[in-house]
């Protein structure tokens, strides 16, 4: 059974790799373009970091990330676990809502988190987060201090890399794209429960990405 890729406009065997990285590259399940097959259910990866503040000596205290089914996992971090981890912004707390006691209370220790990443997120793949690199860098702080490797094995690359050329398939011009997109984010907004904690983050981007595909999809 063959399948269509929406960008290149090609038809490839159900099996050909070619496709599913044509596919993966512009965001769209190849299945779309054929409305005899099935939707490819498999969901891009999403993640998002709470940290102690805004500051160079900033660490995480909570990461969330999704698998490709949607479901989220969701960790605070304790601080107290890492010597050097004295930094804190009341300020922040105000927004996300996290303590630091309630990190020392219920997080877990940044090496069992490292691990737990290694084997959730495979080696080298790409997670996105709408932080872009500013999550990565609190990525890496959490690996410098959990693991020896020192750095993580996979790539944060910013949530827009995934959603404007779903966009850009149905919306050539780069102003109404940018509308466009931004009624979407209200959009998921509201069919989040909060904010300024990781896994409601991880569940707007999730959402984001939802509409985008069903918007370009018709």
């Amino acid at each position: 059974m063959a399948g269509i890729c929406i960008v290149k406009g090609k038809k490839y065997g159900k099996n050909d790799p070619t496709a599913t990285i044509l596919c993966v590259n512009c965001i769209l399940p190849y299945s779309i373009a054929n409305k005899n097959l099935p939707l490819v259910h498999k969901l891009p990866r999403f993640l998002d970091v709470e940290a102690s503040s805004l500051s160079s000596k900033s660490y995480p205290i909570e990461v969330a990330w999704s698998d490709s089914t949607g479901h989220i996992h969701n960790y605070l971090i304790n601080p107290y676990a890492v010597h050097e981890w004295t930094d804190w912004d009341y300020e922040a707390q105000q927004l996300h809502g996290i303590s630091r006691q309630q990190c020392r209370e219920q997080g877990v220790h940044p090496r069992w988190l490292c691990n737990k990443l290694d084997q959730s997120i495979t080696y080298t793949e790409t997670i996105y987060a709408d932080g872009g690199p500013i999550d990565q860098d609190w990525i890496d702080v959490l690996f410098q201090a959990g693991s020896r490797r020192g750095v993580s094995a996979f790539k944060v690359v910013h949530s827009d890399a995934i959603m404007l050329p779903i966009l850009s398939q149905v919306e050539s011009d780069p102003k109404r794209r940018g509308e466009l997109y931004d009624q979407l984010k209200y959009e998921a907004r509201q069919k989040t429960p909060g904010h300024h904690r990781a896994t409601f983050d991880v569940q707007y981007l999730i959402e984001l990405f939802l509409l985008c595909r069903n918007y370009a999809a018709g």
